[in-house]
């Protein structure tokens, strides 16, 4: 099976050829996993602190060579010490993850992913309403990687789920969000998230489980806002057959293809 599973303390999210994992294993220590089906753990991210007092130590394993890339010496070892986790599946689709050292966090499904909606095309239809079109159309996964530097996305209905770092550009952004779309544009909920200098997860990951529904009257004309209830929001601004364009942030035009 595959999917996204959520707990008190973590979630993890798994396709066909890789898993994102994130784990609360202190109040002030979040871990970010980023396992390959082929050549197992090739990225850990550690934030370390509380908010906006926090800092991050990565690793990188190549997956083709092999070769460490990492900021600190400790990355190199969390990275060594992640390799031995592992985790399960029950048949009632419940998931246990087991850290290396035999801290377990119990996962409840949040949303069954099924692979073949990555790649499925969607027929032009003008009838078919913003929201929805929103939400088919930006369902892809996908993976980047080199020397010091690892991509991975996965947008599925529910959730945007991105592990990523550049050591070259000390660059951090390991981040869970909960999608919410409607008429006005598409707002963002980000449940986890860790930066350079930020390092957060909601109190309990499992209300990460309900469906997140945007305030309509909070998305603004020409540009994004980030309203009380602390999603992001990017309100519409063109619509075509085949791409949506939404208001970002710093004057950026963010884009929503359908696939043909």
């Amino acid at each position: 099976m595959f999917g996204i599973w959520c707990g008190r303390d973590a979630a993890v999210v798994a396709v066909k050829d890789y898993s994102i994992v994130f784990l609360r294993i202190k109040n002030d220590v979040i871990a970010s996993i980023l396992r390959h089906s082929s050549y197992g753990i090739v990225g850990v991210v550690y934030g370390m602190g509380i908010n906006f007092e926090a800092k991050a130590v990565y690793c990188e394993k190549h997956p083709e060579s092999g070769e460490l890339f990492y900021n600190e010496e400790a990355g190199r070892e969390y990275l060594e010490k992640h390799s031995q986790d592992s985790f399960a599946v029950a048949q009632d689709g419940t998931m246990v993850y087991r850290m290396y050292e035999g801290t377990e966090f119990g996962l409840v499904l949040a949303e069954e992913i099924f692979m073949e909606d990555f790649n499925r095309k969607v027929s032009v239809d003008p009838d078919m309403p913003v929201a929805r079109r929103m939400e088919l159309w930006n369902i892809m996964q996908s993976l980047e990687y080199g020397d010091g530097y690892v991509n991975a996305l996965i947008n599925t209905r529910k959730y945007s789920i991105n592990y990523c770092f550049s050591m070259q550009d000390q660059y951090v952004y390991c981040r869970v969000g909960q999608n919410g779309y409607c008429e006005k544009g598409w707002a963002m909920l980000s449940v986890i998230c860790i930066r350079q200098d930020e390092c957060r997860m909601i109190e309990d990951n499992l209300r990460a489980i309900q469906e997140y529904k945007p305030m309509e009257d909070c998305f603004l004309e020409n540009r994004c806002s980030f309203p009380e209830d602390g999603g992001w929001y990017w309100s519409l601004k063109a619509v075509t057959d085949d791409v949506i364009y939404l208001n970002g942030c710093g004057d950026a035009t963010y884009e929503i293809h359908r696939k043909q």
